[in-house]
């Protein structure tokens, strides 16, 4: 575990800050639990929490759950929280709470409902010797999203996409047929970041991911990488105002039938699907240079974790507790558009269901980690996409975007070695 050692001093080492207002306080004899939710206001997902707080509040009325909605700086704000020496009760854990944040979550092993987390969470998840340190609603199995109305306008059926040139000759035919064969935007780090992410797992073997997991970035394996996306943005395959648009821009392309590809999570669908309710989507795996396809699979954005250093640890755990019972847990799945985390828990993947059921269950379809969080140092996610942003702008070539995020991963890694 040294991405959560290198974590740790990155936090410790953090310079002085103006020291915030404590958490756990009482009111009026009730304790307070501060609860660092990082959903946005008014989406399904706080909507979801707060029905949740809401409900506990009622049975529990010496105990208030104060929910703090996202920001757009979430991750800064929980760095900052943690180098002030001044967490919040509980928080939610976006994708780190076993490599992050371990060193200050309180460890949930042996909560009464622990033995329920499904063994697809494992690796995921756990330590080593069985730890884990957040309650996770769901998990994240993400491959290919794609528009299926516009795969039959042109005759391509998705299951059949088994290598890069299958993909590629797919996005030729769309391309020449009118739609836009992939989408994305700079706005935020998501979309380039996720480009990155679901695809570099399939340009390493077993050798180069053990030599860059020990420190040794090999450009030549990564030029595999930005060689292809290079050449799919100079053949005009990603949307034309790219530059410019926004996610709900290239989320309303999906809706309107007019893109075929995304790389990105099931979640993304909600937005896609608000413009339009009746649009037919579907995910496949994602082609792999070395070895056979397979879906990215990782702690998503419905995981809480409670500080260790908790004035009010018990009143945390207990809204956890509450939380994981499969009544409330099942609110939280039924908005991540993603298979639960723990049993007693249906999957709520809506219209991906046939597709996680063919690939996942009938197919057996090989699970990877996310590329940045099992092998690249912390804070290296932004590099991967605004090196991918430089690819499709064309400011980059695939030798300057792999020399980029070297440089980035040297200096990361060394932190972490010092």
């Amino acid at each position: 575990m040294n991405r959560i050692k290198t974590v740790t001093a990155g936090i410790c080492c953090a310079m002085a800050i103006t020291s915030l207002a404590a958490c756990g306080s009482s009111s009026g004899g009730k304790k307070t639990v501060e609860f660092m939710t990082m959903q946005s206001t008014g989406t399904p997902q706080l909507k979801a929490l707060q029905g949740i707080g809401k409900k506990f509040e009622e049975k529990n009325p010496d105990i208030v759950i104060k929910m703090v909605p996202g920001t757009n700086n979430n991750e800064n704000d929980i760095k900052v929280r943690l180098a002030g020496h001044n967490p919040p009760d509980i928080w939610n854990t976006h994708g780190w709470s076993r490599d992050r944040y371990s060193n200050f979550l309180e460890p949930l092993q042996n909560r009464p409902w622990a033995k329920r987390l499904k063994p697809i969470g494992n690796d995921v998840f756990k330590t080593k010797d069985g730890k884990f340190f957040a309650l996770p609603a769901d998990i994240q199995v993400s491959g290919i999203m794609y528009n299926q109305t516009v795969m039959d306008a042109v005759g391509i059926d998705p299951k059949s996409i088994d290598t890069w040139d299958a993909f590629e000759q797919a996005c030729t035919k769309l391309k020449v047929a009118g739609y836009t064969p992939l989408i994305s935007s700079n706005k935020d780090a998501g979309p380039n970041g996720d480009i990155a992410d679901y695809m570099l797992p399939g340009m390493y073997d077993e050798s180069q991911l053990k030599e860059i997991s020990d420190g040794r970035f090999d450009t030549t394996v990564y030029e595999k990488y930005t060689t292809k996306v290079a050449k799919w943005a100079k053949d005009g395959w990603f949307n034309v105002d790219y530059s410019s648009a926004s996610q709900d821009d290239i989320s309303r392309l999906m809706a309107q039938d007019k893109a075929g590809f995304s790389f990105r999570s099931n979640g993304s669908s909600q937005l896609i699907q608000s413009y339009n309710p009746n649009v037919k989507l579907g995910m496949m795996p994602v082609p792999a240079e070395v070895g056979r396809p397979y879906f990215s699979t990782g702690e998503d954005t419905l995981t809480f974790g409670v500080s260790k250093t908790s004035k009010n640890k018990e009143a945390a755990l207990k809204f956890i507790d509450f939380m994981a019972e499969p009544e409330n847990l099942q609110k939280l799945v039924d908005v991540s558009m993603n298979d639960s985390a723990l049993t007693g828990v249906k999957s709520a993947l809506g219209q991906f269901q046939p597709s996680y059921d063919y690939w996942v269950k009938e197919k057996k379809t090989k699970m990877v980690p996310f590329f940045d969080r099992k092998y690249l140092p912390n804070g290296m996610y932004n590099t991967l996409a605004k090196s991918t942003d430089g690819l499709l702008t064309g400011q980059l070539t695939a030798q300057a975007a792999a020399d980029q995020v070297k440089t980035s991963f040297d200096s990361l890694y060394g932190q972490k070695s010092s």
